[in-house]
């Protein structure tokens, strides 16, 4: 039985370590989104994200505010 739960205490853990690396990376493509908009003259929208990627708007919106709910509660810890 000790092995059942040794084994079923690292499933837990690789999926917690999954769970966190997704979250960073979906912040980290927020992030790029929002860098896009903002260095892109204006000429970079949610819209056109959206459009070249074959997303909603509103999956655009979801990953930058993933972006900044990872600052909020990461405060002081690099994301890239």
């Amino acid at each position: 039985m000790t092995e059942v739960l040794e084994a079923r205490q690292a499933f837990d853990d690789a999926r917690a370590e999954a769970s966190a690396m997704v979250a960073r990376r979906r912040a980290l493509l927020g992030l790029s989104m929002i860098r896009a908009r903002e260095t892109g003259n204006g000429l970079i929208s949610q819209a056109t994200i959206a459009k070249d990627m074959n997303i909603g708007t509103q999956q655009v919106r979801s990953y930058e505010q993933a972006y900044r709910d990872w600052l909020r509660d990461h405060p002081g810890e690099q994301l890239t």
